[in-house]
C-alpha cells in the first residue's frame, strides 16, 4: 500500500514537471530575430516596429531607432 502511494506521488510529480517543461518550451519559441544585430529576441511590443505590413522586434531602443531611420538597410529581400 505504501509503495503504491509513493509510486502515485512520483507519477504526479513527473506529470507536473513535464507540463512546466512543455510550457517553457512553447514560450521560448516565441522569439524573433533582431534585423539590426541579428540576435534572437523576445517579441516585445514595446521594442517593435512595423514596416510594409511586417512587424520587426529589437533587442534595444537603439537598434529600433536605427531600423526606423533606414529600414531598407536591414530588411532582407525575399
Amino acid at each position: 500500500m505504501r509503495r503504491n502511494i509513493i509510486a502515485i506521488g512520483l507519477i504526479l510529480i513527473l506529470m507536473a514537471t513535464s507540463t512546466i517543461v512543455f510550457a517553457q518550451a512553447k514560450k521560448a519559441s516565441e522569439k524573433a530575430k533582431d534585423p539590426v544585430c541579428g540576435i534572437p529576441v523576445d517579441k516585445d511590443p514595446k521594442l517593435s516596429a512595423n514596416y510594409k505590413g511586417e512587424t520587426y522586434y529589437f533587442c534595444s531602443k537603439t537598434d529600433m531607432e536605427k531600423f526606423k531611420k533606414e529600414p531598407e538597410k536591414y530588411v532582407r529581400k525575399k
